[in-house]
């Protein structure tokens, strides 16, 4: 007791007793900074492992992407390949029907113009088109009945 008492009359206690207490609250604001800046420190780097996963998945997002779009682009190749094929066939059969129209058709052709064929086979042709008999005479060169008959037999 003879400490306390002793302790209880020095003029520096009361100093001292307040730099005490100004060390301790400094030690536990200390401390408390400390634990606020740890949490702070967790909730970081689990943004961080956060927004490591989402860059991954966009990063995943981005690839598939690019594969699409390579596949986009084929197609879209071969897509024109075809179209490219197809104008080619119209122009040909275009030109083949240019031709064609070009020819002279088998109903405006004389006798001398068919080949291979006697009047007769050309009239029986005629005939059977429905060929009106004074035009199958006047082309074919046959007389009015000999056109008759083969309009009797072929009609």
């Amino acid at each position: 007791m003879a400490i306390i008492n002793t302790l209880a009359n020095d003029p520096q206690l009361p100093v001292f007793l307040v730099l005490v207490v100004i060390s301790f609250l400094g030690l536990v604001t200390s401390l408390i900074g400390l634990l606020l800046e740890r949490q702070g420190s967790q909730q970081l780097q689990e943004r961080i492992t956060g927004l490591g996963h989402q860059l991954i998945e966009q990063q995943e997002d981005y690839n598939k992407l690019e594969k699409l779009q390579f596949l986009g682009a084929q197609r879209q190749q071969r897509m024109d390949q075809v179209l490219q094929d197809i104008y080619g066939l119209i122009e040909s059969n275009s030109q083949q029907l240019d031709r064609i129209k070009n020819q002279p058709s088998p109903s405006s052709t004389t006798s001398t113009e068919v080949i291979g064929q006697t009047n007769y086979e050309h009239a029986i042709r005629m005939a059977k088109e429905g060929m009106p008999g004074e035009k199958i005479q006047h082309i074919c060169g046959l007389t009015e009945g000999e056109v008759n008959l083969i309009l009797d037999l072929h009609q």
